[in-house]
């Protein structure tokens, strides 16, 4: 008779249990062999009924129902006289007849990439194993030459000794990683001691502020007020950067030159048509510049010291 098992042993093995099967089935071996370590010590009619009872996945009620009427017998007993009759029977259902060939096509696929070589190896094993490849075999040390890490590889080569097992190649690929790995660490941690000779030049220092050029600062001093000077046409000509008053006055109406004013004539710009606004403008552009030179020769005779100040010469007027 089996040793009786205490309560928080029984419940650790059936969470252990249902942990393993709810990855159950899969083409991959592991999880039964795991399984196969946790109910190792149960008798078989007990192992069975843990394994049977948290299977988890699709489709798995009703091959329950159809696996357990087939096998399963009063008393919870089973039909099988040994668990391994038992995996069998599990194994016809579940078990990936394809295993081989879709373990070959991954081994090919399987790169070293950037992770550890540990995790490489590891993954690439078990693959190897699912094939049917032996560490002696010419193919599978092809394998981890071509899949490994191209920098790993290269740095073998360029020692002048080339391994001649897998087992060679596993090791040195291994410490290889291993050490490139902790400088890799050092070098994170440590930047000043593994600096180039390059970086170790001091930085060009930036001028002082001290030195530089103090920015230009606005004069907070108010020029005294430009004169200004009305004459008959209404026109206010200021200093240098004064506007002008443009819309002057008519004469006759006292209206201004943008208004159509009460004695409508056409020098009120609204009471001119299309045609008579393009005939006046012409005309009206050259009075307006020899208006202004006027005004500028009269701003001359009047205050030539004012005129130079402005950038003007007295003679080009």
């Amino acid at each position: 008779m089996a040793p009786q098992i205490d309560e928080d042993t029984q419940a650790f093995i059936q969470a252990t249990v249902q942990t393993l099967v709810e990855r159950f089935p899969t083409s991959s071996p592991r999880p039964k062999q795991e399984l196969q370590l946790y109910v190792g010590s149960m008798d078989k009619d007990r192992a069975i009924t843990t394994i049977v009872s948290f299977i988890r996945g699709d489709h798995i009620e009703r091959w329950r129902r159809v696996f357990c009427k087939k096998h399963h017998l009063p008393g919870g007993k089973w039909t099988f006289k040994s668990l391994d009759d038992f995996w069998t029977e599990v194994d016809k259902t579940y078990v990936d007849p394809n295993v081989v060939k879709t373990a070959q096509v991954n081994l090919e696929q399987c790169l070293m990439g950037s992770r550890p070589a540990a995790d490489f190896f590891q993954e690439f094993e078990e693959l190897a194993d699912l094939a049917g490849y032996l560490t002696a075999d010419k193919h599978l040390i092809d394998l981890v030459e071509r899949h490994s890490k191209p920098s790993i590889t290269n740095t073998i080569y360029a020692s002048g000794e080339e391994p001649t097992s897998y087992e060679d190649w596993k090791t040195r690929i291994t410490n290889i990683d291993t050490f490139w790995r902790k400088g890799q660490i050092v070098r994170g941690h440590v930047p000043s001691l593994l600096a180039s000779p390059s970086s170790s030049r001091p930085a060009p220092s930036a001028p002082s502020p001290s030195v530089r050029n103090p920015a230009p600062v606005a004069s907070t001093t108010t020029a005294p007020p430009v004169p200004t000077r009305h004459d008959g046409t209404g026109i206010v000509y200021g200093g240098h950067g004064q506007p002008m008053d443009l819309d002057r006055t008519c004469w006759k109406c006292s209206s201004k030159r943008s208004e159509a004013g009460s004695c409508r004539s056409l020098w009120h710009y609204p009471n001119r048509s299309p045609e008579q606004q393009c005939v006046r403008r012409a005309w009206e552009e050259l009075e307006a510049r020899e208006e202004l030179v006027e005004s500028m020769r009269r701003w001359a005779a009047e205050d030539p010291e004012d005129f130079a100040a402005q950038g003007f010469e007295l003679g080009s007027v």
